[in-house]
């Protein structure tokens, strides 16, 4: 015997609490949507407008992740499609395009399965977009996913972008009837900037999908548990209190997924029969930190940058929390940071307001008497991630991504 075969015997589990652990893998696709009648409701009235002959030009469809806005968008507007002739839809994800050249050439990639060269430009690709879509039913609903990540670039701005989807020429003169469907991360509306000429093309539109609450997240969780573990492997007790905590740190069902995944790793790894709350805890901090670190991966650069201000002061060797809003300024204004970067005063209020909403820090007044009142933030997280995540977020986020056309 070699030692792999000793090392593959020690990591293999005799007696296994799965039954089928890619139940839980959180990119699956499930069966059924659960808890969120409301919202597919608001989708499929927003399709019906077709047998009047109108679809708004854009739809809004935003929440925090892992609450199923993408999931049943695609699967509302795909379900409308199949009984309606006239309907044709597309789904595009834009979270890799770091330029709004690659954006679009990777709307159209999705209609012909070809992108073009840069040289062909932003006005090239759009017209060879609606050269595609003169061959297509009707009415078009173009999905387009991680809109969060369309930005300013050294060529274009989301006005140029969106002003050409919306009302391009190519697309007038042909008459093609084109509703986009922005699907977005944030809790907050995406700020594009958009000029007043796009403004005006757009719609009012849009569909909130809010974090789950505990019983809407069991029922997600349930089924899906049941095909995962053998039966009885989880107690209710674990499940409940699972289904809790999930709910209450995060609404987000890929979390909670995931969190039972490792929860049940933890068993077979003590060689327990079933699931215990213990196995829950010892894998909440872990999971915690996987959600609010993958949060903070998407985060726009100037969240980012403020983040890394109100965490960046030292105490006695360890990161000083909480800090004030003058202690924030002033470490935006030292020397580790360079000028180009320099925020001014209101633009780290408003960040600091986005991103307490986000619920990545908490503020609070502090009166000091004569002194007067001082803000003071602190992050809700353990501040020791944002560091932690420096390197990742320079490395690989697409805010911070080359302004050349791809």
């Amino acid at each position: 015997m070699s030692k792999y075969d000793e090392l593959f015997d020690e990591v293999t589990a005799e007696e296994s609490l799965f039954r089928e652990k890619g139940a839980l893998d959180p990119l699956a696709e499930p069966d059924g949507i659960h808890a969120r009648d409301a919202q597919e409701h608001e989708l499929a009235s927003l399709l019906a407008g077709v047998h009047e002959g109108y679809v708004p030009p854009t739809v809004s469809i935003y929440g925090p992740p892992g609450t199923g806005k993408t999931l049943s968008t695609r699967r509302v507007c795909r379900e409308f499609a199949s009984r309606t002739d006239a309907v044709a839809v597309e789904y595009v994800n834009l979270k890799e395009c770091r330029t709004l050249f690659s954006a679009a050439n990777e709307i159209l990639f999705e209609l012909t399965g070809e992108k073009r060269g840069a040289y062909v430009g932003l006005d090239g690709v759009f017209e060879e977009i609606w050269t595609a879509l003169e061959g297509y039913p009707e009415w078009t609903i173009l999905i387009l996913d991680e809109i969060d990540h369309v930005q300013y670039d050294s060529n274009y701005e989301p006005s140029d972008f969106f002003y050409r989807l919306l009302r391009g020429e190519g697309k007038l003169k042909r008459g093609i009837d084109l509703s986009v469907w922005l699907v977005s991360n944030e809790l907050l509306e995406v700020d594009l900037r958009l000029d007043s000429r796009v403004e005006s093309a757009m719609s009012d539109e849009s569909v909130f999908f809010p974090p789950y609450r505990p019983g809407e997240l069991a029922s997600i969780l349930k089924p899906r548990l049941e095909r995962a573990f053998r039966e009885g492997a989880v107690s209710e007790a674990a499940f409940e209190y699972g289904v809790r905590e999930a709910a209450r740190r995060w609404g987000d069902a890929r979390k909670a997924l995931t969190l039972f995944r490792q929860a049940g790793e933890t068993a077979s790894e003590r060689d327990l029969e079933t699931v215990t709350r213990e196995c829950i805890d010892v894998n909440l901090e872990a999971t915690d930190r996987e959600a609010t670190v993958s949060k903070l991966h998407d985060l726009p650069a100037n969240h980012f940058l403020v983040l890394t201000a109100v965490t960046g002061w030292d105490q006695g060797g360890k990161i000083k929390q909480p800090v004030t809003t003058a202690e924030t300024l002033s470490m935006l204004e030292s020397e580790t940071y360079p000028d180009e970067l320099d925020l001014g005063e209101r633009a780290v209020q408003g960040v600091l307001t986005d991103l307490e909403t986000m619920g990545l820090v908490e503020t609070w007044i502090d009166s000091r008497g004569r002194e007067g009142r001082v803000k003071q933030i602190e992050t809700t997280f353990e501040p020791q991630w944002v560091r932690d995540t420096m390197v990742h977020y320079v490395e690989e986020s697409t805010y911070l991504g080359t302004d050349t056309e791809e």
